[in-house]
């Protein structure tokens, strides 16, 4: 488009499309990411931290992969966004609530790693309610981008927001009793709640061991079968978890 802030809203294969045939970068494009998420983060309160320097270093991974003839699907220098109660070396992981304000693991969960694996790009931690209770965390309360007199829904609260205005092409969420189809609702966005066990929760808060479920909140139905695809599975670690 004439105005590229337009394709913060193309679903997945048209970014995708674009990428591999070099119409844009992906530094190009997480950087227009970055920007909206700088420009409408305060107002909708969906963003707990930027991952700048990560989102750089695997958007230029992308790009130098793809020029070099690499390529790993659809998800390859797609930027994207995480509930704030998974595990990302080099950031914090507060999960919603000021006495965990400052935690930091040394680690990174499983579906981070698959999307990695994938290519995508992890642009912001996201806001989730507190200890993953509704959409209220210690930056405020969430909002629903259509009305923002409105919160988001919880728990994954930040990630259904940031995806329903553009901050992010896809974002990933968690589901305990409603936390994803619950928000996804409220902001017009498709949460896909996945089978318990399809997805291996290594590296994620847990809220309760036999009910917690990983899944993404995307803007069509097509964009969540997209990641899924890329994240399904397990490491053998969460033993619930199975390919």
């Amino acid at each position: 488009p004439n105005n590229k802030e337009e394709l913060a809203f193309y679903p997945i294969l048209q970014l995708a499309s674009l990428l591999r045939h070099k119409k844009i970068s992906s530094v190009e494009l997480t950087q227009i990411y970055l920007d909206r998420l700088r420009k409408y983060g305060s107002t909708l309160h969906c963003v707990i931290e930027l991952t700048d320097t990560i989102a750089m270093q695997e958007a230029k991974k992308a790009d130098d992969d793809l020029a070099r003839g690499i390529y790993k699907g659809p998800l390859q220098g797609i930027p994207y966004g995480i509930k704030d109660l998974f595990a990302v070396k080099g950031s914090h992981t507060t999960w919603g609530s000021p006495p965990f304000k400052d935690q930091v693991f040394d680690e990174t969960c499983f579906v981070a790693k698959q999307l990695e694996k994938a290519g995508a790009v992890l642009v912001a931690k996201l806001s989730l309610g507190e200890l993953a209770m509704d959409d209220v965390w210690f930056g405020g309360l969430t909002r629903n981008p259509w009305n923002t007199q409105l919160g988001s829904g919880g728990s994954s609260a930040g990630s259904a927001s940031a995806t329903a205005a553009g901050l992010v092409a896809f974002a990933i969420g968690t589901e305990t009793y409603g936390s994803i189809v619950d928000p996804s609702s409220r902001c017009g966005v498709t949460g896909l709640r996945p089978t318990f066990g399809s997805i291996a929760r290594t590296g994620a808060m847990a809220l309760a061991w036999t009910s917690d479920k990983i899944g993404p909140i995307c803007r069509s139905a097509e964009d969540a079968a997209i990641v899924f695809a890329s994240i399904h599975g397990t490491d053998g670690i969460d033993a619930s978890a199975r390919n």
